[in-house]
């Protein structure tokens, strides 16, 4: 819960400010810079918190390599996180296809391996440092992945599917620019 409003606060100051610089930001573009800006800042702590507490938190199965998971989640939250903040015009200059879907839809897929750690912690009946709000939260949190997973896919334009922009000239005045 406690990612929701990050990833909400971050599309809402991004949705915000963009007005404020009059090049007024779709729903869609919104989402996408919340859960970008959300993913570079949790991707972030993966490395600052690593074994304090995001270690703790992954299953038995895999502890014996806890750190390890926790970096290779850290840099999928920081690079889907960039290919969701990166323009797509920018990606074209590059000759690379858009990006943002892909972040979009390897974001999903690491939304849905990690789940296994949020029911590890409220099995195991632990609480995580810096996320002390008492047991309860650890059982509603796997609630939670399926709202993450389709707002990683609408924000990239994966689900419902985003038509792409068409290139055609469009008309000006009634009239096609020569």
């Amino acid at each position: 819960m406690s990612f929701l409003v990050f990833i909400s606060s971050f599309g809402v100051i991004a949705w915000a400010v963009s007005h404020l610089l009059k090049r007024p930001l779709g729903l869609r573009a919104a989402m996408r810079w919340g859960m970008g800006l959300g993913f570079l800042f949790t991707g972030v702590d993966h490395f600052v918190s690593a074994s304090t507490r995001y270690a703790p938190m992954i299953p038995d199965a895999l502890a014996g390599h806890a750190l390890a998971w926790v970096y290779l989640t850290g840099v999928a939250e920081l690079a889907g996180g960039l290919g969701l903040l990166v323009p797509v015009p920018v990606y074209r200059r590059l000759g690379l296809p858009n990006l943002q879907r892909q972040a979009g839809i390897w974001l999903s897929v690491m939304l849905v391996c990690v789940v296994s750690a949020n029911i590890s912690v409220a099995l195991k009946g632990q609480t995580v440092q810096g996320l002390e709000f008492g047991a309860w939260y650890f059982w509603i949190r796997p609630l939670f992945q399926p709202v993450f997973i389709a707002w990683a896919l609408y924000c990239s334009g994966v689900w419902p599917r985003q038509a792409p922009q068409s290139r055609v000239p469009q008309p000006k005045n009634g009239k096609l620019a020569a």
